[in-house]
């Protein structure tokens, strides 16, 4: 028992930054990076875009949310998630990550202070089954609720946001080669930063024929 309320405690659990360590990979990367580069066609062999073709021994494509716009033939469905942040509160009151309601909903104080805040794509409904990336209404005001009643937040609301991710039917990650020589990983139903590193070992493992109990990391 605690301020999150009552539930399971999690000792050794933590958190990252996504986006820190998405950048420290990119700098960790042996050839260079090309941002907004669309791929026009993808074959285990080669990626086509408007300025080139690339030529490769496999492909790995690494998509979350519109994975099935990318490979129609994974069965991935795009979903949106939504969330919030406030103004830095006077207090500490929450030391760790929180899980509520089976993990709809979500929250976490930031070292500054700010709280941020998701969930509510259930109470949705069929409007969140939806490639569009702007908040709507009926989630983002389950969160203010939600932030006011539940979490007895006051601090005025600063950010609002959302996200494409890819959901399975079975609500657990896809991995495999869909075409020859194409290989795909996603799908991670809202949990991607967690499996989303151990996936993609497996699959670049997959895709060169390793063993993926023998990789050594970078």
């Amino acid at each position: 028992s605690g301020p999150e309320g009552d539930g399971v405690l999690f000792p050794a659990d933590g958190v990252l930054q996504p986006l820190a360590r998405a950048r420290s990979l990119a700098l960790q990367a042996v050839s260079p990076l090309f941002e907004h580069t669309p791929a026009l066609s993808i074959s285990g062999t080669a990626v086509t875009t408007p300025h080139g073709t690339v030529r490769c021994g496999a492909v790995v494509v690494a998509v979350d949310g519109n994975l099935d716009l990318v490979l129609p033939e994974v069965p991935v469905r795009t979903v949106r998630l939504q969330m919030l942040a406030t103004a830095p509160l006077p207090e500490v009151r929450w030391t760790r990550p929180v899980y509520h309601r089976d993990g709809y909903e979500y929250w976490q104080q930031l070292p500054d202070g700010r709280l941020a805040l998701g969930g509510f794509r259930d109470l949705g409904g069929a409007e969140e089954e939806t490639r569009s990336a702007v908040p709507s209404p009926r989630v983002q005001e389950s969160l203010d609720r939600f932030l006011r009643e539940r979490l007895q937040v006051d601090a005025p609301v600063t950010h609002r946001w959302a996200a494409s991710v890819g959901y399975t039917p079975d609500h657990l990650p896809f991995l495999g080669e869909v075409r020859p020589g194409v290989w795909a990983a996603g799908g991670y139903c809202g949990t991607g930063n967690v499996v989303g590193a151990l996936c993609a070992r497996q699959v670049a493992c997959a895709a060169l024929g390793l063993d993926a109990d023998h990789w050594v990391p970078w």
